[in-house]
């Protein structure tokens, strides 16, 4: 498995965990509790149960589109991540329209416009920031247009440059320590 889809593997697991999409994966757990807490992982899945519908699945949605556009931010979407992407719609329990657009999406990125009013959830949108730089830099290193999806994207979700500094340096430290035994 390459690194890119290993780091996609684990969105699914620490999406699942944080309410965005079903399932029991546990991979990436540790990653998104140390970046933003259990604590704040906990009221995020709490809060999503909350939700009407509607809400959740505009979130669960947005949350979706920022993962299909950091895995094409370089222009080099390699099948593994093609398909981790699938599966991470197939996981969301979504309707069919909804995923028949998302899987379509994963070729041609959606529209980002709107984004900040789609997903609203400050945990959510730190989250995603945090994964997308996780992906970003599973090849080795982060190009320009990756970098620049990235700072866009904090800008967008209201997170400020310092906040936006330490998930980059937190999700850096805690995937380049060793296991835990």
């Amino acid at each position: 498995m390459t690194q890119a889809s290993s780091a996609m593997s684990t969105w699914i697991g620490t999406l699942a965990r944080s309410g965005v999409v079903s399932g029991t994966e546990a991979a990436g757990l540790a990653v998104a509790a140390y970046v933003v807490g259990e604590d704040r992982l906990d009221q995020l899945r709490v809060w999503f149960g909350e939700q009407s519908p509607e809400v959740a699945l505009r979130e669960k949605r947005a949350a979706i589109e920022i993962c299909i556009w950091m895995a094409n931010a370089d222009r080099n979407l390699d099948p593994e991540e093609a398909y981790f992407l699938k599966q991470l719609v197939m996981s969301a329990s979504m309707d069919d329209d909804t995923v028949d657009a998302l899987v379509s999406a994963v070729h041609d990125p959606p529209s980002l416009d709107g984004l900040e009013q789609r997903i609203t959830h400050p945990v959510l949108r730190e989250l995603m920031l945090a994964l997308s730089w996780e992906l970003a830099g599973t090849d080795g290193s982060v190009d320009r247009a990756e970098a620049a999806f990235h700072e866009g994207l904090a800008k967008r979700l209201g997170v400020g440059d310092a906040r936006a500094e330490e998930l980059r340096s937190a999700v850096t430290e805690r995937l380049s320590a060793p296991p835990a035994p």
